[in-house]
């Protein structure tokens, strides 16, 4: 219905997005952005699971446009009878008569191989849904086996069977099998985080080290089930609320003129963001690993590097050398990087004061903490602190081995610095 003169004709959109899962409610909150930017939209939207059938006002409902994630023929159907512009932001199915938009795939694909590969892994495999079951993540596996192929490196892939009511004892079991089978160490890449999360399970029911044997790495970043994984799963983060923001502006544009053509269009994601499930060197120098995993189990305590080296039975002359050659950094450094990891945890995820945080993290006053702190991200403790809390991403993982590194950006991931 069109508003007063000098006013923009108000456009009805109905977004068929489930609330249920992260990456969904990101793409919702990117369109909000758009909204408040343009405020020319009228909006139906309803809370929804990714498998709910369509809702029961969306017969009934006139309007100019849908945003949708469309998981069934099903869903399909219903949009194509509302013959108005659709967007399709899941991807998932074959021959669908809409535009769709959504992560590039092998984009997403080459930072997960990158991130594993500079960890020095030989051996990959690659854990993802049935062929055929969804489009976008058979493309995901089809470039990490690409890549892994050209580097002249060997790639398995798994394929989970199709999912159904009390069939995770089942993929847990036949998970483990590939797993056991397949040489170590082994970098995996789970084609989302729900795959990854069962990777890890399988890991853990097997008595499979993580990441010391298997490394795993998912796609898409969602916090609570990478937190959720022991130990945490690394991820891609896809960066869906810019997703969804640019798919509200295509829609926009499709309504707007409906002889317009908008073709099938991808974004690139925004990085990798390293936890524990990937924070790994993957060599064969065991008095290396021993010491690297002593360090990280004892590093929040007095922890000095005769420690270290009374733990491998080696004198500094001889161990030295090999973390300088293989971590790029010395045992004191590598002390101070697992520190401050924890610092930034307990900075971001508490309201402890910094005379708590010094001792939780194994230094020995907090004005010590704090040098070492500004030394190493360019920014305080307070400063980290309030920047983390503006933007609401990750902490940075990865530490110089020697320089003062650039202000920090909560989130970033450097990716100069073998085996962080």
């Amino acid at each position: 219905m069109p508003l007063a003169a000098g006013h923009l004709q108000l456009r009805r959109v109905a977004l068929l997005i489930e609330a249920s899962r992260a990456y969904a409610r990101e793409l919702v909150r990117g369109v909000a952005v758009y909204q408040r930017e343009n405020q020319h939209w009228s909006i139906s939207y309803t809370p929804r699971g990714l498998d709910d059938p369509p809702p029961d006002w969306l017969r009934d409902w006139e309007g100019d446009g849908i945003l949708a994630r469309i998981n069934d023929r099903r869903m399909a159907d219903a949009v194509a009878r509302k013959g108005v512009p659709v967007i399709d932001l899941r991807r998932k199915l074959r021959d669908l008569p809409f535009p769709s938009l959504g992560p590039d795939d092998d984009a997403v694909a080459l930072l997960a191989f990158e991130h594993l590969a500079e960890r020095g892994f030989r051996h990959f495999g690659f854990a993802g849904l049935a062929r055929g079951e969804h489009l976008a993540m058979d493309a995901r596996a089809d470039c990490f086996v690409r890549l892994a192929s050209s580097s002249g490196l060997p790639c398995e892939v798994f394929h989970f069977a199709r999912r159904r009511p009390g069939s995770q004892p089942i993929q847990i079991r036949q998970i483990t099998r590939w797993l056991k089978a397949l040489p170590k160490p082994l970098a995996v890449m789970a084609c989302n985080d729900d795959s990854g999360l069962f990777v890890l399970q399988a890991c853990r029911q097997a008595g499979i080290l993580v990441p010391d044997e298997v490394a795993v790495i998912g796609v898409g970043n969602d916090d609570c089930l990478c937190d959720l994984a022991l130990p945490s799963l690394s991820s891609v983060d896809l960066d869906p609320q810019r997703i969804g923001y640019e798919a509200a502006r295509a829609l926009d544009a499709l309504m707007a003129s409906r002889g317009l053509k908008c073709l099938h269009s991808t974004m690139s994601p925004r990085g990798v963001v390293a936890r524990a499930s990937t924070d790994v060197l993957a060599t064969a120098d065991q008095r290396l690993i021993q010491a690297v995993r002593f360090i990280r189990e004892q590093a929040c305590g007095p922890l000095r590097t005769s420690d270290v080296l009374r733990a491998v039975h080696m004198s500094r002359a001889a161990l030295e050398p090999r973390f300088k050659a293989t971590l790029g950094r010395t045992i004191h450094q590598e002390i101070q990087r697992v520190r401050l990891l924890r610092v930034q945890e307990l900075l971001l995820g508490s309201n402890a004061p910094l005379k708590q945080i010094a001792m939780q993290a194994g230094f020995h006053s907090p004005e010590y903490m704090m040098r070492v702190f500004h030394r190493f991200t360019g920014q305080t403790p307070g400063e980290y602190r309030k920047a983390a809390g503006r933007t609401a991403r990750r902490p940075n993982r990865q530490f110089p081995a020697d320089k003062q590194a650039p202000p920090a950006t909560p989130g970033n991931v450097r990716r100069d610095m073998p085996g962080a």
